[in-house]
């Protein structure tokens, strides 16, 4: 059981981390540009984690169909909000009549650059290969009866066992990376994605990076 526990901790335990800083992330943004209903973002993003918490409580074991659409349902929740909060900015920066203040703006925009990040990371962290479970615990997986993996890490290739260990598995902090070198380089530097739904993520990552970094210097410019 201690061995089951500290699995289901390395498989969870970051990504839960970082949910939290995207939602705290996600309601500062939303407070500074006069986004209504702030409190709202807090109040659901917060019960869809307590609970997919709850419903992963006993991971150690294969996950349910319902603590797999639980778990993707608060990441689908996370992006909304994302998207919202990223439409209202934009609004913001193009009204003239806005009445958040410039700087405030720039830090909204540097705000959402690294929520970005953070959502994506969640994203990938969460459907690649069909779960962090499948992954950290070598489950069944839930959905599919083979499910190929999205993004194919250099430890997941022929290197030489000096190393990387024969059982080697990404963590969220592998695709916190991914995501991160996707955010600031617009490209991916490792792991390669492989399948489609993987190619389309970089690509809207990149995109609404490389869209938030022109808005932020041409406010920088501007004022």
């Amino acid at each position: 059981m201690k061995i089951q526990l500290a699995s289901y901790f390395r498989a969870r335990v970051a990504a839960f981390i970082m949910t939290f800083i995207v939602v705290a992330g996600q309601t500062w943004i939303a407070y500074v540009i006069q986004f209504n209903f702030v409190w709202i973002l807090p109040l659901i993003s917060g019960v869809m984690l307590t609970i997919s918490i709850i419903a992963y409580s006993g991971s150690d074991m294969k996950p349910s169909k319902s603590d797999r659409a639980m778990s993707i349902s608060v990441l689908t929740i996370l992006t909304l909000i994302n998207m919202l909060c990223i439409g209202w900015f934009i609004y913001d920066m193009l009204n003239p009549n806005t009445i958040t203040i410039s700087y405030e703006l720039l830090l909204v925009g540097f705000s959402l650059w690294i929520v970005n990040i953070g959502v994506f990371s969640l994203a990938y962290w969460e459907l690649d290969s069909g779960g962090p479970e499948v992954r950290a615990l070598n489950l069944p997986t839930v959905f599919r009866k083979k499910v190929y993996p999205d993004f194919v890490f250099v430890q997941q290739t022929n290197v030489d066992p000096k190393f990387v260990p024969p059982d080697w598995s990404p963590g969220f902090l592998d695709y916190l990376y991914l995501s991160f070198t996707a955010a600031i380089a617009f490209s991916p530097d490792t792991p390669t994605p492989y399948s489609r739904m993987a190619k389309m993520m970089l690509a809207s990552e990149s995109l609404i990076s490389l869209f938030i970094i022109g808005l932020i210097i041409s406010r920088a410019i501007s004022l």
